[in-house]
């Protein structure tokens, strides 16, 4: 549930496209130089889609998480528990973690490590809230200051699933471990069992008892029971999980990603038509909105960041100071032209949705331009990369593809009519 949340919301690509090709090509580069383990993370381990996947995990898990910004150009994540007052912190630190102004205004974040025994975080410091780049899931106004998350309401729903899913694991595991039942006929028979009084086979051991018949199954041997009139044995079929249970399964599995807004379709697709299953990613696209503007806000937080500490950093080897200035930008210009784009939704059925964007765009009530973003593309992008690919084909001697649906090219020859009279009038009515 968490990860399908993460593939929709957390995944961003940078677009910089400014029509000056020289700063277009130097900032791609930054960010792509920047965007690898060892550039980006101060442990060295995550790139930069990892790095901010885990943190809107963090967000959904434990409602807020925060990135340090470092001298050397790097991130250290900063796990929730770790923002908070621990031993030995300032007076001024709030029970939330934070030093606040009179107006509630976070002035500073009280970072903690954890200790080597005990479970109370111990007071490292206290970074500027220019150092941070936080963000959590708000419920409130001025008066919350630390993110809820937003599991909160499916906590109690998925424990008892997980409970109910345990339960009937261990009804079937009994069932299938007593899985014979002897029926015997209190009149009809001599309380034996196996064949003539006090009688037993070789390949069963069988006992009678006042209380009725007992005997030990040797699971590496074929068992056979001899029966007198009027007993049985059947084997117990189990009926577990219950059609009930499954069916109330996915009503409670449903509330529980809904705290999330994912639709149960993505649970279980067989359960839905194709047309259901569009209906509910639309549902899904409005829902999930606002959480990819969160990321976007903390992506440009992230990128404004960087650019400002190449631009003022006289030792970097990146000259975005002077390729800026050369095209006439200055640094706030070049921040604002850096557009993050999430990575979109999945086809479902391609052709049919290629053909419903193809018809918005054809009547105005679509572009191209939208049309990618929906899918995580960038059209600009891509047509660079057509042309790239259309003039290697020609240098190559390859000819162009055909494209399907194209018309053939019209032509001044005017096509011959066939030689009827109805032919010959038409053509006499051309000619005239």
């Amino acid at each position: 549930m968490v990860r399908k949340h993460l593939d929709y919301v957390s995944k961003f690509h940078i677009s910089f496209r400014t029509g000056k090709t020289d700063l277009d090509t130097l900032v791609n580069r930054i960010f792509r130089w920047h965007g690898k383990p060892g550039n980006l993370d101060f442990g060295g381990r995550f790139g930069r889609d990892e790095l901010f996947r885990l943190f809107e995990m963090e967000k959904v898990l434990c409602g807020d998480a925060a990135l340090l910004k470092l001298d050397d150009l790097k991130l250290q994540a900063i796990e929730s528990d770790l923002i908070a007052k621990g031993e030995n912190a300032p007076d001024n630190v709030n029970d939330s973690g934070l030093v606040v102004d009179r107006y509630g205004r976070v002035e500073k974040y009280a970072l903690c490590k954890r200790p080597a025994i005990g479970s109370n975080p111990i007071h490292e410091r206290l970074a500027e809230r220019d150092e941070i780049i936080f963000d959590a899931y708000w419920t409130r106004f001025s008066s919350q200051f630390r993110g809820v998350s937003p599991l909160s309401v499916a906590i109690n729903t998925v424990q008892d699933i997980h409970e109910a899913f345990e339960f009937n694991l261990i009804k079937a595991k009994m069932h299938a471990l007593f899985g014979v039942a002897v029926f015997r006929d209190a009149n009809g028979s001599n309380g034996n069992f196996g064949g003539a009084a006090g009688a037993t086979r070789e390949t069963t051991s069988a006992t009678s008892t006042a209380t009725g018949t007992s005997f030990d199954l040797n699971p590496r041997a074929v068992n056979l029971i001899d029966l007198n009139s009027g007993d049985d044995v059947k084997i117990l079929e189990s009926g577990t999980p219950s059609t009930q249970f499954v069916e109330a399964s996915y009503l409670f599995i449903q509330i529980a990603m809904l705290a999330l807004d994912i639709p149960v379709t993505s649970f279980d697709s067989r359960r839905s038509s194709f047309a259901a299953r569009i209906a509910d990613l639309n549902e899904y696209e409005v829902s999930v909105d606002y959480k990819r503007t969160k990321n976007r806000y903390v992506r440009q937080a992230y990128s404004d960041w960087v650019l400002e500490e190449i631009w003022n950093d006289a030792s970097t080897p990146w000259p975005l100071k002077s390729v800026a200035a050369r095209n006439g930008m200055q640094l706030r210009d070049v921040q604002e032209e850096i557009e993050w784009i999430p990575s979109g939704s999945p086809w479902l059925d391609k052709y049919s949705q290629l053909q419903g964007d193809q018809l918005g765009i054809d009547i105005y009530l679509d572009n191209p331009i939208d049309a990618a973003r929906r899918r995580g593309s960038d059209v600009f992008a891509n047509i660079d990369k057509i042309a790239q690919v259309r003039k290697y084909a020609e240098a190559a001697g390859v000819p162009p593809p055909v494209q399907s649906g194209a018309t053939p090219a019209a032509t001044d020859d005017e096509p011959e009519l066939p030689e009827n009279d109805a032919g010959k009038e038409g053509k006499k009515e051309n000619e005239e």
